[in-house]
């Protein structure tokens, strides 16, 4: 019998129904919009994160219906000992931003001027995060389950001061496609969000601000994206059971322009 169909909003939330979640680096953010769809859902969902405050405040925001734990995701020994702990479950979501600190991005620049240091630091953030969430994790991932990374735009657009970035999100690609032939039948998949109206952006410099305003107006979609634009298409990679080594574009046509 051929699998049912679950693209539309209605048939998808049936597939999440009773399934449990985990979600690393989900107290703010795209990871906190996932999570909060998940649970409209009735999805059983598992929260993790590296700050206590930021955990403690997504935990009372979806209403204290999610399990919530302390996880310091560049540290593999923390991950090791997160999921050892960890029963089965059915989907596993990495939301880990590019650069650890607002000190790291301030350094992140033209090629020549960025030091070897920052790149160092946005592939142990932005990489291996993901790397040892799938090392440690995908054991406990139920068969036709899925893994979930997120990457981005910068190494498709060829843009000027983001080779860090576009480092790490190819890498973190390149590991999407293997991982999907190794792992099977867990299946794994990634999202290539654009520009997305996010707490990150929101207190980034206003320099930055207008220039990503300015940018986004010349796409087809002239906006950013919301976080739970970007929460819908994790969630259809989740429960599309054909979907695995498929990076979704969600970039609002970022990257025809």
């Amino acid at each position: 019998m051929a699998p049912e169909l679950t693209q539309t909003p209605a048939a998808r939330d049936a597939a999440l129904a009773g399934q449990r979640i985990v979600l690393i680096g989900a107290s703010t953010g795209i990871g906190f919009a996932t999570a909060k769809a998940a649970l409209a859902a009735r999805a059983r969902v598992v929260i993790a994160g590296r700050s206590v405050e930021r955990l403690d405040r997504a935990w009372n925001a979806l209403e204290r219906k999610v399990e919530a734990f302390r996880l310091d995701a560049t540290e593999e020994h923390s991950m090791a000992a997160f999921f050892a702990r960890m029963e089965s479950f059915d989907h596993l979501g990495v939301f880990v931003p590019t650069a650890p600190s607002a000190a790291v991005r301030a350094q992140l620049g033209a090629f020549l001027e960025t030091p070897p240091e920052a790149f160092e630091a946005v592939i142990r953030n932005k990489f291996w995060p993901q790397l040892y969430a799938a090392r440690h994790g995908a054991r406990r991932i139920a068969p036709g389950g899925s893994l979930l990374f997120v990457t981005g735009q910068a190494h498709r657009k060829s843009l000027p001061g983001y080779a860090a970035s576009a480092t790490a999100n190819g890498a973190t690609e390149a590991l999407v496609r293997t991982l999907a032939v190794e792992l099977a039948p867990v299946r794994v998949n990634a999202i290539a969000p654009g520009l997305v109206e996010s707490n990150i952006l929101r207190t980034a410099p206003e320099a930055f601000r207008r220039a990503a305003s300015e940018k986004v107006a010349r796409h087809p979609v002239p906006r950013m994206g919301t976080t739970e634009e970007t929460a819908a298409g994790i969630l259809m990679l989740m429960v599309n059971r054909f979907a695995t080594g498929t990076v979704l574009e969600l970039d609002g046509g970022m990257k025809l322009t």
